[in-house]
């Protein structure tokens, strides 16, 4: 598979991730628990696959970039990767956090894409 594909790839996990966080902190800032969130099972399902989704696709992209080891810049990515998979629990925990972490995930995207750009 190209590099194009792989980063095509990357960005669709990227999305579907940043959507379910997005779905999930709107839920819980307007008042929303775990036990009344309708869709809970199909915002986590598409937290899992944009996750999965985003480290395949990264590591592909590695791979064709002929890079081997883990450079400071693809460590600080998997980081931000841990981070977002956290934050979809870390989300119910209460309201003013899921407040907080709508701030939080398009930084985290800002860095993650900062580190990427300039390796």
């Amino acid at each position: 598979m190209s590099y194009d594909f792989y980063k095509i790839l990357h960005i669709l996990g990227l999305s579907l991730v940043v959507l379910s966080l997005g779905g999930i902190l709107l839920h819980v800032i307007n008042g929303g628990t775990k036990g009344s969130n309708g869709f809970r099972k199909g915002a986590m399902i598409t937290h899992g696959v944009g996750l999965l989704l985003l480290l395949v696709a990264g590591f592909g992209m590695l791979a064709k970039l002929g890079i081997h080891s883990v450079p400071g810049w693809v460590g600080g990515k998997l980081v931000i990767w841990l981070a977002l998979g956290a934050l979809a629990a870390l989300a119910y925990k209460s309201q003013a956090l899921a407040k907080k972490l709508w701030l939080v995930v398009p930084v985290l995207v800002l860095i993650a894409s900062t580190l990427a750009l300039y390796k």
